[in-house]
């Protein structure tokens, strides 16, 4: 509504029908080995909304209304969450240099690197570390 160009960055479970692949897919390093992982998309409401795609995500869920998507029951984590949520990191961290949107009338192209990132839950806790390791370190 000020005129920021706004994204939001989630795991793509099986309930986001809405969003259409990009055809942009990124390597990340988990732990020992390189992942790719796709985007989708959907705008609405004046919001990019940027779902990483992964079969570390889809698995996790057991359809829109019996998804458990952090552990098999409460208070129980799945073993991979770390290396999940890392891969979550590392993508939103790609996204907006990386993904050509063209999705309104005052807004298009990459968001490049001048971009504000709020990471909001232990999820994305990992956003700030490799901001500094990976990127600032190298003049990103």
């Amino acid at each position: 509504a000020r005129g920021h160009r706004v994204m939001t960055i989630s795991p793509r479970y099986d309930q986001y029908k809405d969003a259409w692949d990009t055809g942009v897919a990124v390597e990340v390093k988990v732990g020992d080995s390189i992942e790719i992982v796709r985007f989708f998309h959907c705008y609405k409401r004046g919001v990019d909304r940027v779902f990483v795609d992964h079969p570390m995500f889809l698995e996790k869920v057991w359809g829109k209304t019996g998804s458990k998507i952090y552990g098999p029951k409460a208070g129980l984590d799945y073993l991979d969450n770390e290396l999940r949520f890392s891969l979550l990191c590392q993508a939103a961290l790609e996204a907006p240099k990386v993904l050509n949107l063209n999705s309104s009338n005052y807004f298009s192209g990459p968001y490049g690197e001048d971009v504000l990132f709020i990471a909001n839950d232990w999820h994305t806790a990992l956003i700030p570390c490799y901001l500094k390791s990976m990127y600032q370190s190298r003049g990103i």
